[in-house]
């Protein structure tokens, strides 16, 4: 069975779609250490022009594959002043999934049996995997930036979208050089050099104000 599908509704030049599908792989977990839970998890990302007289909803489905589906509702305002920043884009994103995650989980723990001895330990890898992610600071209120050291740089570029500097020089051996600036939040820039080494971009050295 499926263990986590994803539905979008936002305007394309929002990043919601993209940043959405990173949640599938938390189905990885949930093989491993919850193959009782016998249900999939719908969630539906929706950044929407008005809320007015719209609610975030959650409800169970008990057909021959059974889903709890989390529909959640963000306003579009909360985008917009970020559509070039993939990184606020997606802490907006988590701000509002991982208590609306937690309060769903917790309301039908009480309803679904599989569910309940393992509700809490399940919304705690959860909230690993968002910090893992850079959907939410760890509880120092920090973003795990050193994720960079162990992400190709097409992940890195993924993650943290253009950089708002880009710089292109050659080193003393003859290598090419990319000095990187990304904004990751409003008060944290991250700095990040990669060199060209056999045609593949390897980080040298990275970071950040914070």
């Amino acid at each position: 069975m499926e263990r986590i599908s994803i539905q979008i509704d936002s305007p394309g030049y929002i990043r919601v779609s993209e940043i959405a599908k990173e949640l599938l792989a938390f189905s990885s977990t949930i093989e491993a250490k919850y193959n009782q839970i016998d249900f999939e998890f719908a969630f539906c990302f929706r950044a929407l022009y008005t809320v007015k007289g719209i609610n975030s909803k959650v409800r169970f489905y008990k057909e021959q594959n059974s889903w709890l589906g989390m529909d959640l509702i963000i306003s579009l305002d909360e985008f917009n002043p970020y559509k070039n920043n993939v990184s606020m884009q997606r802490l907006i994103m988590g701000r509002h999934f991982f208590p609306f995650f937690v309060e769903n989980i917790k309301k039908y723990k009480r309803k679904l049996p599989t569910l309940k001895p393992v509700a809490e330990d399940l919304i705690e890898d959860m909230r690993l995997f968002l910090i893992e992610n850079l959907w939410l600071p760890d509880g120092d209120g920090k973003l795990k930036l050193s994720v960079i050291e162990t992400v190709s740089y097409q992940r890195a570029m993924e993650l943290f979208g253009n950089p708002t500097q880009k710089v292109f020089s050659e080193n003393d051996k003859g290598q090419k050089v990319q000095d990187l600036i990304w904004t990751v939040a409003e008060d944290t820039k991250l700095s990040a050099k990669y060199i060209l080494i056999e045609k593949k971009w390897i980080l040298h050295s990275y970071s950040s104000n914070k």
